[in-house]
């Protein structure tokens, strides 16, 4: 019998390698296939997150028959996350770099599909939250029950999402990481903000709950808020909102105060005894110790005894009115659209300025009052409100305090507290001028800083008084306190890092008031403005360190005050002041 031939063994041999390199040349064919797929769902889920990011708000989250953004995010993601779980990868991931990169591409994509769903989650909740009845007390604690329960737990499961290891990731790879990351660090903050905000305001709706309400109006201000020029008491059991009486603060002076100055007050506003004379409340840019102070004044003058203070200025005022439409009040019609130019001006048009005049009070707490009222009678459009509050909480124009220590730390987390920390840069411009002429300055601040051992920060203001002949005293001023009518005695004020050194004010160590207050130190200089003037003044100041950064915080004017920011590369960036622009090196 005879065996194989010679050439029988090399030409299996040929055979078996050429059936090798066919798998080998099936198996990147294979890979480049799911390459393909994989870079599509990843651009098409990158273009979906750019897409829900632009129109994803409180009208599309509230609106049931609005598209569901987040689903093809999930989508997207989740069938890239598929396509690199494929067995046919499964050699790739173990390579040394290459396998890196791919485990960590499939990483990211399982945590966009992991917060996709999440988003989408949470907002199925909350619109079916704000589709429940809410015209009673109880309904509304429930409301805000489950929207606060949703915001949980999407907080809860969004601290549980991995992006897994950023070690020895390369270019492209390392690239959108790091922009993951950075976008999830943003989302996760949004989140736990808004979760500690929902849970606090129904612990606060559920009550009891006893508060000093505080108008603010920005047609004169103060640091950081407008002056207080309207007080009463909120209480809330169970849902349901109680105003007492609105008293002018005018009328609750308290002479030989027994209560002590803050000690930010003490150190820089002593001279102007914000413990006796309500209107000089908010002085001091830190509403902790503003709202400190206003609870225990409230009790001295009334015996009442409130744990948390809100206040609202007239912006404030204006969200809300968005939410329940317009309301009667102070003999008028109020609207979102008049309501700025009826407090800051209007209700002031014949009026002469003379304290004596029983037409002067101020009409801001009465249509607050009414505004409370129309929430309370429901129809309330919680979803408008909501587009509206960011801007609201960063322009300082809602400020919450409460004496519970839990519940403040909530309020300051949410960023409502209006506490300032080490890093703040607020630029102000305070009327003690005894005029309503704040509707008529322009204030902007040019910001400079220079790095070096120590790093250099200038702050210029520049102050411009449009005040328009003919003006009635009440807003021009009649002389008192020795200011010509139509002029702006501005205290212009910078608050600063507590560890700036070397503060001078057009380049001399002279000011008004000085002084720290708490973490921060501050800087006030008093200016005449004619009208007409545009008057500039310089603040400068050293921080002893070579890196930092700086964060701006709004004045709560309206219209709002600007900043421009020179960076260390010499670009500058120019912003309304209540988008709380910031500035690192």
């Amino acid at each position: 019998m005879n065996g194989p031939g010679p050439t029988a063994a090399p030409a299996r041999r040929r055979w078996l390698w050429a059936l090798l390199a066919l798998l080998v040349v099936a198996w990147i064919a294979g890979v480049v296939i799911l390459a393909v797929r994989i870079d599509r769902h990843i651009r098409a889920g990158i273009a979906a997150v750019s897409t829900a990011q632009a129109n994803t708000d409180a009208i599309t989250i509230s609106n049931p028959n609005a598209p569901d953004l987040l689903a093809p995010v999930s989508a997207d993601f989740g069938a890239a996350r598929r396509d690199l779980d494929n067995p046919l990868l499964w050699p790739a991931r173990w390579l040394p770099v290459a396998g890196r990169q791919i485990r960590a591409v499939r990483n990211l994509a399982a945590a966009a599909e992991q917060v996709g769903s999440i988003g989408q989650t949470a907002i199925d909740q909350a619109r079916a939250a704000l589709r429940a009845p809410h015209a009673t007390g109880p309904q509304r604690v429930a409301a805000i029950s489950a929207l606060a329960s949703a915001a949980s737990t999407a907080d809860a499961r969004l601290s549980k999402v991995s992006l897994g290891s950023r070690t020895a990731l390369v270019g492209f790879v390392r690239r959108h990481y790091d922009d993951f990351a950075t976008r999830l660090a943003k989302v996760r903050a949004g989140v736990h903000k808004g979760a500690v905000a929902a849970k606090q305001t129904a612990t606060l709706f559920r009550g009891p709950s006893h508060l000093l309400l505080l108008a603010a109006n920005n047609a004169e201000m103060r640091d950081g808020s407008g002056m207080f020029l309207s007080a009463t008491q909120v209480d809330v059991v169970d849902g349901k909102v109680t105003i007492g009486t609105v008293s002018d603060t005018a009328d609750l002076a308290l002479p030989q105060s027994p209560v002590p100055l803050a000690a930010g007050y003490s150190a820089v506003w002593h001279p102007y005894l914000a413990n006796e004379e309500w209107r000089n409340l908010g002085m001091s840019a830190r509403f902790d110790e503003t709202a400190a102070m206003a609870a225990a004044m409230w009790k001295a003058k009334t015996g009442q005894v409130v744990r948390g203070v809100m206040a609202i200025d007239l912006a404030g005022l204006q969200t809300l009115l968005v939410g329940t439409g317009p309301v009667e009040a102070a003999g008028t019609t109020v609207t979102p659209q008049n309501v700025t130019q009826l407090l800051m001006h209007d209700q002031y048009v014949g009026l002469t300025g003379d304290a004596s005049d029983a037409s002067r009070r101020d009409q801001l707490g009465r249509i607050a009052d009414s505004v409370v009222q129309a929430v309370q009678r429901g129809g309330f459009d919680t979803a408008a409100v909501a587009k509206q509050m960011p801007a609201t909480v960063g322009g300082r124009h809602l400020l919450l305090w409460s004496a519970d220590p839990t519940t403040e730390a909530a309020w300051q987390a949410a960023g409502v507290g209006g506490v300032l920390a080490g890093d703040t840069l607020l630029a102000a411009v305070q009327n003690v001028g005894v005029n309503k002429l704040d509707q008529f300055l322009t204030v902007s601040t040019a910001v400079r800083v220079d790095p070096g051992s120590s790093t250099g920060v200038s702050a210029t203001f520049s102050l411009v008084n449009h005040t328009p002949p003919g003006e009635p005293g009440y807003i021009a001023g009649i002389g008192t306190a020795h200011v010509p009518p139509d002029t702006y005695l501005a205290l212009v004020t910078l608050t600063m890092p507590g560890s700036a050194g070397d503060v001078l004010v057009d380049g001399k160590p002279l000011a008004n008031n000085a002084g720290f207050d708490g973490p921060t130190r501050v800087v006030a200089v008093l200016r005449p403005v004619a009208p007409g003037a545009n008057v500039r003044v310089t603040v400068t100041f050293t921080l002893p360190w070579p890196h930092g950064r700086l964060q701006v915080e709004s004045a709560a004017r309206l219209p709002s005050a600007t900043v421009s920011l020179a960076t260390p590369s010499g670009s500058v960036t120019g912003a309304a002041d209540d988008t709380r622009p910031a500035v690192a090196w």
